[in-house]
C-alpha cells in the first residue's frame, strides 16, 4: 500500500473527441453529468473533513504533553494518523482534473472552468483513467480503516466520559469522531461512484475491460 500511494500519476494523455466512436459519446456525455456529481460529492465531503482535521491538529498539539499516555488519546492519535493519510491523497484535485482531462486540460494550474460549459472535445487515455480508479479505489480502502479507528477511538472515549475527568475535552473528542464519521459514509459513497464511472469509462475507451461485478466496489 504505501508503494501504491507514493506512485507518481502518468502524464495526461487526452485524445481527440473523434478517437471515440460517434455512438458512444451520449454515453460519455451521461457519464460526465455523473463525475460532475461526482465531483462535488466528493469536494464538498472533502472540505468539511479538512476543516474538522484542522480542528483535531490544533486539539491534539494542545493537549498532547499532558494526555498523551492516555488510552482515549492514543485512539485519537491513530485517527490524527490515519486522516492525514487521506489529506495527503488529493483526492479533490484527482477527481477535479479527471473531469476537466475531457476538456483537453493536463494540469490543475491550467483549468478554465468557463470551458466546462461547452461540450467535451477530448477523452484521457487509458493508463490515466486506470490510475485515477486505482487511487479512487485505494482511498475507499483507506475510507474503511478510519471509519474502524473512529469506531474504536469512540467507544474508549465513551468509557473515559465514564469517570467525569476531563470531560469538556473527551465530550468534544467524541462529536468530532461522531461528525467525521458521517462525512466519510458521504465521502465513500462518492468514491463507490468515481470508481464506478471509471470503470465505465475504461468499458467505453477498451472494449475489452471487463467492468467490476456490481457491488464489489461497496465490499471496500
Amino acid at each position: 500500500m504505501p508503494a501504491a500511494r507514493s506512485r507518481l500519476p502518468p502524464v495526461i494523455s487526452c485524445l481527440p473527441r473523434s478517437s471515440i466512436d460517434e455512438y458512444l459519446h451520449k454515453d460519455i456525455d451521461t457519464l460526465l453529468k455523473e463525475l460532475k456529481s461526482c465531483v462535488r460529492c466528493i469536494q464538498t465531503a472533502i472540505a468539511s473533513y479538512t476543516n474538522e482535521m484542522r480542528v483535531l491538529e490544533r486539539l491534539y498539539y494542545k493537549n498532547k504533553n499532558q494526555h498523551r499516555t492516555a488510552l482515549f488519546f492514543k485512539r485519537v492519535s491513530e485517527v490524527r494518523r490515519y486522516g492525514n493519510r487521506l489529506m495527503d491523497s488529493k483526492l479533490s484535485e484527482r477527481v477535479e482534473l479527471l473531469r476537466a482531462s475531457f476538456f483537453g486540460f493536463t494540469t490543475m494550474q491550467d483549468i478554465d472552468q468557463k470551458t466546462f460549459k461547452g461540450a467535451w472535445d477530448h477523452v484521457p487515455d487509458r493508463p490515466y483513467l486506470s490510475f485515477i480508479m486505482e487511487r479512487l479505489l485505494s482511498s475507499r480502502i483507506l475510507v474503511g480503516k478510519m471509519t474502524e479507528r473512529l469506531t474504536h477511538a469512540y467507544h474508549h472515549l465513551s468509557v473515559a466520559m465514564q469517570s467525569g475527568a476531563f470531560i469538556q475535552l473527551v465530550v468534544l473528542f467524541s462529536a468530532m469522531c461522531s461528525r467525521m464519521s458521517i462525512l466519510l459514509s458521504e465521502l465513500g459513497q462518492g468514491l463507490d461512484h468515481g470508481v464506478s464511472i471509471c470503470d465505465r469509462f475504461l468499458a467505453i475507451s477498451n472494449p475489452e475491460h471487463r467492468p467490476r461485478p456490481i457491488g464489489h466496489i461497496s465490499s471496500y
